[in-house]
């Protein structure tokens, strides 16, 4: 019978089962590869894309660039969140006294519904 200490300790190093591991690793890993020429034109693509199917986000950027134009400095004290919050509040605001003004003007009826009585 031979005993641990009649065996010749052999010394393992890191290397020795790492660097098979990760030669398998390898072998079995997917890739990706990334393109850098063609990653800017499918970032504008996408960009186009979206826009086309969700516009009224170009019309709220337009908006909100207005909105910073027209309040000046007293804009940099919101982010663009709150200032789209901001313009979409009003608007909502401004078309509802304008329809209440209407009503009073036009026999309890807008504009919009006398012109489409026609």
């Amino acid at each position: 019978m031979i005993t641990m200490m009649e065996l010749p300790i052999q010394k393992i190093s890191e290397e020795s089962y790492v660097r098979p591991l990760v030669t398998l690793l390898e072998g079995v890993t997917p890739k990706t590869v990334k393109n850098q020429s063609h990653s800017g034109a499918n970032s504008e693509s996408l960009h186009k894309s979206l826009n086309d199917l969700f516009p009224e986000q170009q019309y709220d950027e337009k908006k909100i660039q207005k909105a910073k134009e027209i309040l000046g400095e007293v804009a940099d004290n919101f982010t663009s969140e709150q200032l789209r919050d901001i313009v979409t509040e009003i608007q909502y605001l401004v078309e509802s006294w304008l329809d209440d003004f209407e009503r009073d003007v036009f026999a309890g009826k807008t504009l919009k519904e006398l012109l489409h009585e026609r």
